[in-house]
């Protein structure tokens, strides 16, 4: 022991660093407010002084309180810090007093039944060993999940509750062990560390459920954006291919009367081909697509390969047909556009139907293996809030039709290849 009163510093008071450590791995990604490393450094010997003191003073009218002051000390630490709101606060250190909580049962459950063979050094080396470990294993699966969010864009009060619910759970089963001094018991451990588990892992799938629900009903606002921009580029297109189609006449009886110079001529008539020129797969929805999308590939001097069966694909809904394609096709041209020399631009689109499925296929020239998370590639813009749900779509729209999207490279080839069943039809 240290000092005296209410300045009395004990080995308890080792819960003031582990629980901070802890929100660290929670509350680090969060964002910041102005001036953070000075109000961090302020912040924290404010905590810590406020702890020692305040646990001292409560102790001497009621126990039970000693872990709950110091977390609720830190909440305010991190409002002071953070520029978030306070249950998204509160979110991410509820999650850290679990894995705080996890790694001091853990220590506690290999420890008991071998106390007599430890001397201070010893125990002092596992609890830092366990603390290690465990905070590690809870950041990758769990505290990793909030870095670099933009808040939690989380409005579902019930998350909030359960997850509360959960961390005060496991807080009062161990205060009551503490009141009856059962919690020297080896036995009592396993209980309290499967609550540790249980919380942290409800708290943050329904965090990752209630994302998931949100980012389908992104996709689906963005699908229905990119459809009514098929129906605009669909018009826009007939009109430029029948103007073209009339310049085309034009430009016959200029050269069969002679009015205009031949090369002159020529050299419109070849400008006015390149937008006349359009697709005929046997399904509207692509060739608006493959027009509009082979035109600024002639435009960035990038060379486009198309084989399709677009009759294969009458069983996709016209907006989905613009919104698949039209992803898979952007993605492809916007890393093409980056690729120097010119000549090695290059994008293939493959449709096919085979055995019962429709096969899509989309490759593009990519020396570089882009990096990739949960099977998707990390989008290169700055902004990834607003970016990279391309191939989210193609994904979500592929899954709704029952397929399945494989993404890879082979050799100096990005593919992206969809496997979807053709339904059957039903019989009379």
């Amino acid at each position: 022991m240290m000092g005296e009163g209410l300045f009395q510093i004990t080995l308890n008071h080792g819960y003031i660093l582990q629980i901070l450590a802890a929100e660290m791995l929670f509350v680090w990604g969060l964002k910041r407010r102005q001036g953070f490393v000075l109000r961090f450094l302020l912040g924290v010997t404010v905590y810590g002084g406020a702890s020692i003191v305040l646990t001292n003073l409560i102790a001497r009218y009621v126990v039970g309180f000693y872990s709950l002051t110091i977390f609720l000390l830190s909440l305010l630490l991190w409002k002071f810090c953070c520029r978030e709101r306070f249950r998204d606060i509160l979110f991410c250190c509820v999650g850290a007093q679990l894995t705080q909580n996890l790694a001091h049962n853990v220590e506690n459950l290999i420890y008991r039944p071998f106390a007599q063979y430890f001397n201070m050094v010893g125990w002092c080396c596992l609890s830092v060993t366990v603390t290690v470990i465990v905070y590690a294993i809870c950041y990758r699966l769990f505290a990793r999940r909030l870095r670099g969010c933009d808040g939690f864009a989380l409005e579902d009060r019930y998350v909030y509750i359960i997850s509360i619910a959960a961390a005060i759970f496991t807080y009062a089963m161990q205060a009551i062990q503490q009141n009856y001094g059962i919690d020297a018991l080896w036995i009592t451990r396993p209980p309290l560390i499967f609550c540790c588990i249980a919380g942290l892992c409800v708290q943050f799938g329904l965090l990752t459920l209630k994302s998931e629900q949100e980012g389908r009903q992104l996709l689906e606002r963005i699908i229905q954006q990119e459809q009514r921009q098929y129906e605009i580029t669909r018009s826009s297109m007939d009109l430029i291919n029948m103007k073209a189609h009339d310049l085309k006449h034009q430009i016959t009886l200029m050269k069969a009367t002679g009015r205009c110079d031949g090369a002159e001529l020529e050299e419109i008539e070849s400008a006015i081909a390149q937008y006349a020129s359009s697709s005929n797969t046997g399904c509207k929805p692509l060739d608006a697509i493959l027009t509009e999308k082979q035109l600024l590939c002639r435009t960035c001097g990038i060379e486009a390969a198309v084989m399709a069966q677009g009759e294969s694909l009458a069983f996709l809904q016209p907006a989905d047909i613009a919104s698949l394609f039209g992803n898979l096709l952007d993605n492809a041209i916007e890393y093409e556009r980056t690729v120097e020399p010119v000549s090695r631009r290059c994008i293939s689109l493959n449709v096919a139907e085979k055995n019962g499925f429709v096969c899509i296929r989309v490759e593009n020239y990519c020396p570089t293996r882009p990096e990739m998370y949960n099977g998707l590639p990390v989008t290169s813009k700055a902004d990834k809030t607003r970016h990279g749900f391309g191939l989210r779509s193609v994904q979500y729209i592929t899954e709704k039709y029952g397929g399945t999207m494989h993404i890879g490279t082979e050799g100096d080839l990005f593919l992206v290849s969809l496997l979807i069943p053709v339904p059957r039809a039903s019989g009379g």
